[in-house]
């Protein structure tokens, strides 16, 4: 890709509270606009105060999803001023992105599983 941009969640958010998969959904369109752009992307992680998971599953791990292979996200998605606790979130949800879309059959039948003993 020609050019990189740089995505400031912050900014997409509209604060430094990340949370919801909703925001996270934001974040993930703006990366896949700038994908079809053929742009790669830097995303920015300064300002944030609060950050979950559900939020990085929605905007990040989605993008494991198989209409990107992991190479051409390595090449073209990276991020800058992220907190090492955050880094660490960020790298288990990745991992986790993989594993779920590398066999999603098996994962949903293990969820139904689980939750059909929960129910006994």
């Amino acid at each position: 890709m020609a050019e990189k941009v740089t995505l400031k969640i912050y900014d997409i958010v509209g604060g430094p509270v990340w949370l919801t998969s909703h925001d996270g959904q934001k974040v993930y369109d703006k990366i896949i606009t700038a994908f079809h752009a053929k742009r790669s992307v830097d995303l920015s992680f300064t300002n944030r105060q609060n950050l979950i998971t559900t939020f990085l599953d929605a905007s990040i791990g989605q993008l494991y999803n198989g209409d990107f292979t992991e190479e051409f996200l390595r090449e073209n998605l990276s991020v800058s001023d992220i907190i090492a606790d955050d880094l660490v979130t960020l790298k288990r949800t990745v991992d986790n992105a993989k594993a779920y879309f590398r066999d999603k059959a098996r994962f949903n039948q293990a969820c139904n599983q689980e939750s059909e003993a929960d129910e006994k």
